[in-house]
Parts: C-alpha cells; structure tokens; sequence
C-alpha cells in the first residue's frame, strides 16, 4: 500500500487505540468501584441517548466522507461550500433532536432521570462532531492529537473524582463533557482549510436524499450496537446490561483497529474511482481481506481461549459472565470486520447504498426478532447468540452482492488457512491452561505461548507460499532471522 494510506491507517489506528484504550484501562477499576449495577445504569442511560444522537448525524459520517474525498480537489470555495451544506443539515437536525430529548426527560416516564440528564453532554458532542470531514481529507493527524490529549485528561479526572458507587454522576459528566472538548478542539483546524460561506436552503437539497438513504444502515447498525442492551434493561436487568457492555468494549478492541482500516480506505477508494482507477481499487480490496483474515483469526481464537481466565482477572469474580460472553461474541467480530471492507472499500465509494442499506436492514431484523426469543430466557447470552448470527447474515448479504463483480473465492482462499493456525493456537493454549492458576502470571504466559504457536505456523507457511502478495512480507522475515544464510 503507499505510503499514505500507512501513514493515515497508522493515524487512525492510534485514534481507536486512544478511544478504546481509556475505556478499557478504567475499566478494571470502575468494576470494583460503582459495580455491575451502576455500569450497567450508565450503559442503559447511554443506550437511549444514542438513538436520538443518531438523528442529528443521519447518515452524514458516511456521506460527508465520501463527498469530502470526492471534491477536495476542487478548490477552497467548492470545498468551503459542500462542508457548510452539509453541516447545516447537521446543525439543523442537532437542535431538532436536542429539543426532543429535552422534552423526553421532561415528561417522558425516564428511568435514571439524573443520569439521563447528563447524557445531554453526549448529544451537544455530536451535534459538533465534524470527524467526516477531516476524513473526508485524509488528514487523521488532527483527529489523533487533539483527541489523545483529550482523553488522557478524562482518564486522569475518571481516577481523580470517581472514588465510590455514589460517584456514577461524575462519571457520566466526564465521560460527555471530555468528548465534547474532543470535538470542539477540531474545528480549530478549519482555519486556512474553509472560508465562511453563507448556505441558502436549495443547496442543501441536493445532500439531502442520499444522507437519508445511508442514514437506514445507521439505524440499523444502532440495532446491533444498542437495542441489544435497551432491551435486556427492559426485559431482564441491568445487570445483565453490565455483563453485556463489559464484553462488548472488549471485542470492541480488534473490531475497532480492523475497521480503522475502512475508515482510511473509504476516501481513498473514492478518490481513485473519481480518477478512474478501478483495477488499483480492487487490488487493495483483495489485499486487505488477506491481511484481515491473518489479524482477526489469531484475534478470535486468542480471545476464546482466554476470555474467562481475563475477565476474572481484569473485572473480579462478578463479571465471570462477561468472559463467556466474550468467547461466544468472538465469532460476530470476525464477520463485521470482513463485511467492513466490502463496506468501506466497494459499496459505499462506488455509492451503491440499495445493497448496503438491504443487507443492514435484513442484519438489523434477524437481530430484534432474535433478540424478542433469546434474551428473555437466556438474558445477555441471549443477546449475544443473536448478534453473532445477525452479523453472519449481514456480511453474507454484502459479500453474495459483490460476488460477480470480485473474485471473493479467490480472496477466501488465500487467507483461510490462517483460521487453521488460529485453531492450533486454541487447542494449545486450552491444553496448558487446565494445568494453570487463574492469575496475571498464567493470562501473560498462555498469551506469549499462544502468540508463538500462531506466528511459528503464519512464518513458516509465509516462507514456502508462492502468494505475491506475501512477497514483502517474506524479505521482511528472511532479513530477520537470516533465512538466506541458513540455506
């Protein structure tokens, strides 16, 4: 890949780093400080907050995207114009909803109304969230920087000010207030990049059916991320919402450095269809699923072997749920990652949204109608077993619509074997650990061990493949262990 998409996935993947990161290293500590019960209130509480979030962006992230990339080229004042068109549909949205989850709180039936409160702090987050444009430009550095920064300052106010299970307010006024610094730290970057251009309404009207259409697979993508944990506060408890959100920022972990891999290639597929070279993109498509299906299988079989031993150890013996719900989750990862780059790299720059939106939308409903079946009697489990298999309808769908136009069985194949040396992984690692203590020594040691076996197998079957597509890959190894002096 050149050198810029490097540099921008690099970016990138330090941004989710950053993102996940904070999360997971508070994590631990807001388990045993405000327990189950209270991450499971703040989950709830943030679960309702999303969905009316998701109307102030419809599906702008995506197409704010893909048209930034688009007309970037074409001067400051064409440039200046689409992102203040845009945005002012943002703008317009963000007051309308912001409105309503005013009214909600005020004579809606709000469960954990103090709570509910301070998510308003998420909402006026979003309603100056202006990420799609910068990565519309290719410029992720901003974005990394700014936000470190930014969330170091809440990890360190999270260890500071949260000190008990009374403390669940200030967590949640952290948590929105930080992001909202986030994102208005970036539009300090605007300058010298746009100029003020006053928008009158017809030329919002061009931008407004194609974000309404990309706005149905966010709606159905909030099904995935969010309905899951509304509906196990309302039919079991929030407890169990607990479980269920503990697990899932773990998957998160992979799925999120996997996806920041879309979110570079989205503007550049869309900069190089707009130049014409259509052959260039579907090589990186190729080369992408081969490098995602070397990462997510050692990612899935690492994270099942030793989910449970980690959730012990990471959160206490009450959250020894969250590792079987990790185990049976990871499957779902591997899914949503594979589909991400028919996503990012096929159907959206090539703006082929009745395929996307159909396959999300058959995705979201297999998911509710599960999630109706399944969560009642078998709580976040439940829910899981529903997320695993909406996803595996999902992908499936997007990948049987680019099936004449990708040789997808020959992307498959060359990576399938990886998922063989993840297996063998699994069974070592399953075989040592019930000779093992659950401790930080045994989770580190079965980790490297397990980490061995996967890289031994990957190298040597690197070594001896004839795939050109390995070929940087093998001078990189041969250099390291001496490979040509050996033979």
């Amino acid at each position: 890949m050149s050198n810029k998409i490097s540099k921008n996935l690099a970016y990138n993947m330090g941004y989710q780093l950053v993102g996940i990161a904070v999360p997971l290293i508070t994590s631990p500590y807001l388990s045993r400080v405000l327990g189950a019960e209270n991450l499971g209130i703040h989950s709830f509480t943030m679960s309702v907050a999303l969905y009316f979030m998701m109307f102030m962006l419809l599906g702008i992230a995506n197409y704010g995207n893909r048209t930034i990339a688009t007309v970037k080229r074409e001067g400051e004042d064409i440039l200046s114009k689409t992102f203040w068109s845009i945005y002012s549909i943002q703008l317009i949205m963000s007051i309308l909803v912001t409105i309503t989850y005013i009214a909600y709180l005020y004579f809606g039936a709000v469960h954990y109304k103090v709570i509910a409160i301070l998510q308003l702090f998420l909402l006026l987050s979003n309603a100056v969230d202006i990420t799609w444009f910068f990565y519309g430009l290719e410029n992720f550095k901003q974005i990394v920087f700014r936000n470190t920064l930014v969330k170091l300052l809440g990890l360190f106010l999270i260890f500071l000010c949260v000190r008990q299970s009374t403390d669940l307010w200030k967590y949640t006024f952290i948590n929105g207030s930080v992001t909202l610094v986030g994102q208005l730290l970036l539009w300090g970057q605007l300058k010298g990049v746009l100029s003020w251009k006053k928008i009158q309404l017809k030329e919002l009207l061009p931008h407004i059916k194609p974000i309404l259409i990309l706005f149905i697979p966010v709606l159905a993508i909030s099904i995935f991320t969010n309905m899951d944990k509304y509906m196990l506060g309302l039919m079991v408890d929030v407890k169990q919402v607990g479980f269920y959100d503990n697990a899932g920022r773990i998957i998160e972990i992979p799925k999120a450095l996997i996806a920041a891999l879309g979110a570079v290639m989205l503007p550049r597929t869309s900069y190089l269809l707009a130049e014409g070279q259509e052959e260039k993109s579907k090589y990186y498509i190729e080369v992408t699923i081969l490098y995602v299906m070397i990462i997510s299988s050692v990612l899935m079989f690492g994270l099942i072997s030793v989910s449970d031993i980690f959730s012990i150890i990471f959160w206490g013996e009450e959250f020894l749920e969250s590792g079987r719900l990790i185990a049976a989750m990871s499957p779902a990862f591997v899914f949503s990652v594979l589909g991400n780059i028919i996503r990012t790299q096929y159907l959206i720059p090539r703006a082929k949204d009745k395929d996307y939106v159909v396959s999300l939308i058959a995705g979201a409903v297999v998911n509710l109608v599960l999630n109706c079946f399944f969560i009642k009697p078998f709580g976040a489990m439940g829910a899981t077993v529903s997320t695993v298999l909406a996803e595996f309808v999902l992908s499936g769908m997007q990948f049987w619509s680019v099936r004449r136009d990708l040789n997808l069985k020959r992307y498959l194949k060359n990576g399938l074997i990886f998922y063989l040396f993840g297996l063998i992984m699994y069974l070592v690692i399953i075989a040592l650990k019930t000779h093992l203590p659950y401790n930080i020594v045994s989770l580190i040691l079965l980790i490297a061990l397990g980490g061995f076996v996967y890289v031994a197998f990957s190298c040597s079957y690197i070594l001896m493949s004839r795939n050109l597509h390995f070929k940087l890959l093998r001078e990189k190894i041969k250099r390291k262990i001496g490979y040509e002096k050996i033979l």
